[in-house]
């Protein structure tokens, strides 16, 4: 996992730029500066490039975490069937 380490970093440096760049491009929706016009592929390849930066930020950072989380997953699953398991107990009853 600790070589792993600095390229997730980078995943989330990267998703993080990224969707800082879509926000740079729904916010202008000019495409270069020689236009006096916004265009409209611009504001939806900016909503678009948000999402992805969301994602790979997201993606990055649940990687990270990947062990605390699979723990806390199935310590929680753990906890549900175990109230399952005794609710049905006591109906039975």
């Amino acid at each position: 996992m600790s070589k792993l380490k600095p390229k997730i970093i980078v995943l989330i440096i990267f998703g993080l730029i990224i969707l800082i760049a879509g926000i740079i491009m729904v916010q202008t929706g000019f495409a270069t500066f020689e236009d006096n016009e916004p265009r409209v592929g611009l504001y939806i390849g900016g909503i678009f490039t948000i999402i992805g930066g969301v994602f790979l930020t997201f993606g990055g950072i649940i990687y990270l975490n990947f062990d605390g989380l699979k723990k806390m997953f199935l310590r929680t699953a753990g906890k549900v069937a175990d109230a399952y398991e005794e609710e049905r107990k006591q109906e039975k009853m």
